[in-house]
């Protein structure tokens, strides 16, 4: 069943990494019974959709295993921006390094999601998509036990031997990290001249 296909009332997506709103904007346009919940830390990549629909709250933070505050690092291409630094061997050794030098520096706030959930009551998520520049691992911990009450999450991973983020978390532990909470992988994905690979899992 894809993301879109849910329906049983009130739905609830939760987009991670949303830039502009490119994963889950039109979704929300299209039917007036989803809330999706857009984080992106990059103000100048998401202001343009605030306030742009009723059911599409954006949410100015990044999500990490911490609430509080992070630098974030604003890439030369914005879509490559992330909590972690990019590598010197990413750097040198990734297909089309163009859009990978940091421009600057910038504070934002954090959050976990299990706290984000707590805050805004949210019960059950049908659909996550998770992009997050190798802090998707982060991002899928952040949630804590509340793992469990997601129904189908997409997650980006690298898939080449070398980190282009220092610090990511691999595929292999995202695939046990998933395993443990119950989701089996349904779908793959590759991208970015293989380089990557969007994963995505169904709660069993």
């Amino acid at each position: 069943m894809s993301p879109s296909g849910a329906a049983r009332g009130a739905l609830v997506w939760l987009d991670v990494g949303a830039h502009q709103g490119e994963a889950s904007l039109y979704a929300a346009q299209q039917n007036p019974n989803l809330t999706v919940y857009a984080f992106e830390p990059n103000l100048p990549a998401i202001a343009a959709l605030f306030a742009r629909l009723h059911n599409y709250i954006v949410i100015p933070a990044a999500v990490c295993e911490t609430d509080g505050t992070a630098l974030f690092y604003v890439n030369t291409a914005d879509d490559t921006s992330s909590l972690l630094p990019v590598t010197e061997e990413g750097m040198a050794r990734w297909v089309d390094p163009s859009g990978l030098p940091t421009r600057r520096a910038a504070t934002v706030l954090t959050t976990r999601l299990d706290t984000f959930m707590a805050q805004a009551g949210i019960t059950h998520v049908d659909y996550m998509k998770v992009d997050a520049q190798g802090g998707d691992l982060a991002v899928l911990r952040s949630a804590g036990a509340r793992l469990r009450d997601f129904d189908r999450v997409m997650v980006e991973v690298q898939t080449t031997p070398f980190a282009l983020y220092a610090g990511a978390g691999t595929k292999e532990e995202v695939l046990a990290h998933m395993a443990a909470f119950g989701f089996a992988l349904v779908e793959t994905h590759a991208q970015s001249h293989g380089q990557e690979e969007n994963l995505v899992f169904v709660r069993r």
